[in-house]
């Protein structure tokens, strides 16, 4: 287990720099599983995200929890 949570966090951190290099605005990715991640940025930055890389992933939606950020959610 140790060794899927090294691994999401590789991958968390690889998909943040490749974000971050193009959309400077983002704030962290969370990572659900090895095909889930949440990015969090402002509105301006997700929006902008949604709409580059639409037909990118097998899913990408907006969310939010109560009391929490904005974010996109995407499945790989």
């Amino acid at each position: 287990m140790v060794y899927m949570n090294k691994s999401k966090e590789k991958l968390g951190l690889e998909i943040y720099n490749d974000l971050k290099g193009d959309y400077i605005n983002v704030e962290r990715i969370d990572m659900e599983s090895e095909n889930v991640f949440r990015i969090y940025a402002d509105d301006d930055t997700l929006w902008k995200i949604f709409e580059d890389m639409i037909d990118e992933f097998k899913s990408i939606e907006f969310d939010a929890g109560i009391g929490e950020s904005h974010f996109l959610r995407v499945i790989i």
